[in-house]
């Protein structure tokens, strides 16, 4: 049995309900977790794997800075990391302190779509399909070897919660594939070609406007499906300001609701959530509102 130390919260993206897939998956195994490591800041928002670990008496650690990491790991001589959305850098000393290294999970297909939001990027962009990674953590962000991959398909049905659903569920499987080849130092890696490297950006609250006079219709549904729970989309509609929860696009309007767009396509509303009330469909908003 190893001693295997856990990095993060498993919120792999903005605005999702998190489920602690990957940490469960450990807890199946023989091996122990010794300890949960999550930074300070994440203990103004409780989250899910905080629950889990204090229900099977793991120690929770909260950190503020990278340098409060060794005397942790020193503390617990683990003989594998393992990292989950910690969103913090794990200084080198760190990581040279555990036997086994540090394996970080990662929901694209590395070199893709490195940095901090790499499932909302691949839904904004219209992606077919998207991945998870396990890799060897490097000091370079996303950028150590890879141990594991695989692929899941995006459609038109595809929402930001059932993408990180996906990709967190498989991310504990590739975890339990490769962990007997980390522990026992023989797992094969490939290295990862920089050439092919892309990044994320940091989502903001300023990106909430739909500006149908500024972009295309599939680009605003993209970013209906990207943005759900943070930072949303929204729109004044029949003068209510309104979070746009689900959308497609056509070539005609449905509804008076439906927005014309940059390209001439239109911006289908199927549900919105107006301030201050419940989600809907367009039909019931009108029937509410309508004057």
């Amino acid at each position: 049995m190893s001693k295997i130390i856990f990095f993060g919260n498993e919120q792999l993206a903005q605005g999702v309900k998190t489920k602690t897939p990957i940490f469960d998956a450990l807890l199946s195994t023989e091996h122990e977790i010794c300890a949960l490591v999550l930074p300070a800041a994440h203990v103004r928002k409780p989250f899910e794997i905080t629950k889990v670990a204090q229900a099977h008496n793991i120690p929770v650690h909260l950190v503020e800075k990278g340098r409060d990491l060794l005397p942790i790991i020193e503390q617990y001589h683990p003989d594998l990391g393992v990292l989950a959305a910690f969103g913090k850098l794990v200084p080198q000393d760190a990581i040279d302190a555990i036997p086994c290294g540090i394996i970080n999970v990662h929901p694209s297909l590395l070199p893709k779509y490195r940095g901090t939001t790499p499932i909302e990027t691949p839904l904004l962009n219209g992606d077919a399909e998207t991945g998870v990674s396990v890799m060897r953590l490097a000091m370079t962000m996303d950028a150590g070897p890879i141990l594991a991959q695989a692929k899941v398909p995006i459609t038109a049905e595809t929402t930001k919660q059932s993408l990180y659903d996906s990709l967190s569920a498989l991310g504990a499987k590739l975890i339990l594939d490769v962990l007997p080849g980390t522990l026992a130092k023989n797992a094969p890696e490939t290295p990862q070609d920089e050439s092919e490297a892309t990044f994320t950006q940091k989502l903001s609250k300023d990106l909430s406007d739909l500006k149908f006079a500024e972009k295309a219709a599939q680009t605003l549904a993209n970013e209906v499906r990207a943005y759900a729970g943070f930072p949303k989309s929204k729109a004044i509609l029949l003068d209510i300001p309104c979070t746009i929860t689900k959308a497609h696009v056509a070539d005609s309007p449905l509804t008076e609701l439906d927005q014309r767009c940059a390209d001439g396509k239109y911006f289908i509303i199927d549900r919105l959530l107006p301030e201050n009330s419940k989600e809907m469909d367009a039909k019931s908003f009108l029937n509410g509102h309508k004057k």
